[in-house]
């Protein structure tokens, strides 16, 4: 097995006096969709900022085998790419603008665009399905139309590494399906992907392997029937859960709460 593309080791961020992640060590192998789920307060979104350097933590970060620490800036946001949660823009620029954004770590600031550039947004544009507002001021679009311009902006960047904190938050059914197979994409044809989702089912239908947390520590870590097993679900979660198959796939269904 090749070396992992990131790699945390006893990894901890400490937050007002709490310890919000504790002691997490993880891999992330290329080609490798990896779903981190967990409940409210489990730590999710603060570890995804730790991985991404973004929170000061204790323990390592790696990224293909370099110390996270060691990198700089402009050659990390090459190498990773953080999606934040909330989708929330602050200028009033039009979609395409804040898509090409995503390529600023690879920009010379004392040349034109390049094509190679201009490729790349309007290839995340088209898979995204946001060409057709491009031109249209981010801020006046809708919440899961921005969620899908925040995407494009992480996609342009062409990062081998993408971590993304509820990239599905606001999207309705049809585009959560669309977003988790463009992440999926990603994944497994140019790099690495670990997203925070809360919708177990989601998580089990298109992960490769599957991180649950509680209370800020890793207590699952593998495939997603092994991971979200309907015991795990109703300890973790406080849920009780069926397991159905489709499509060759099991997926736990939520019932109702224990």
């Amino acid at each position: 097995m090749t070396a992992p593309l990131l790699t945390a080791r006893n990894v901890s961020v400490r937050l007002g006096g709490r310890t919000i992640v504790d002691d997490i060590s993880l891999t992330l192998q290329a080609n490798e969709f990896v779903v981190l789920v967990g409940p409210n307060g489990a730590g999710k979104t603060t570890l995804i900022k730790a991985l991404a350097g973004l929170v000061a933590a204790f323990g390592e970060v790696e990224i293909e085998g370099r110390a996270l620490s060691s990198v700089p800036a402009r050659e990390r946001a090459r190498r990773l790419a953080y999606l934040p949660q909330g989708h929330d823009f602050s200028w009033p620029l039009p979609a395409a603008e804040i898509v090409a954004l995503g390529r600023y770590p690879h920009a010379d600031p004392f040349s034109p665009v390049s094509q190679g550039d201009r490729d790349a947004v309007m290839h995340a544009l088209e898979i995204t399905g946001t060409k057709a507002f491009a031109n249209r001021i981010v801020t006046t679009l809708s919440g899961g139309e921005r969620a899908r311009v925040a995407l494009a902006r992480v996609l342009a960047t062409q990062a081998p590494i993408v971590l993304a904190d509820e990239p599905t938050m606001s999207l309705d059914p049809r585009h959560q399906f669309v977003v988790m197979d463009l992440l999926r994409h990603a994944a497994h044809e140019s790099g690495a992907v670990l997203a925070v989702v809360h919708d177990l089912a989601l998580a089990a239908r298109y992960a490769d392997r599957v991180i649950v947390l509680e209370q800020g520590r890793v207590v699952a870590d593998g495939k997603p029937d092994i991971a979200l097993s309907t015991e795990r679900i109703a300890h973790v979660f406080g849920v009780e859960a069926d397991m159905i198959e489709i499509g060759g796939a099991k997926l736990p269904l939520v019932r109702r709460p224990l």
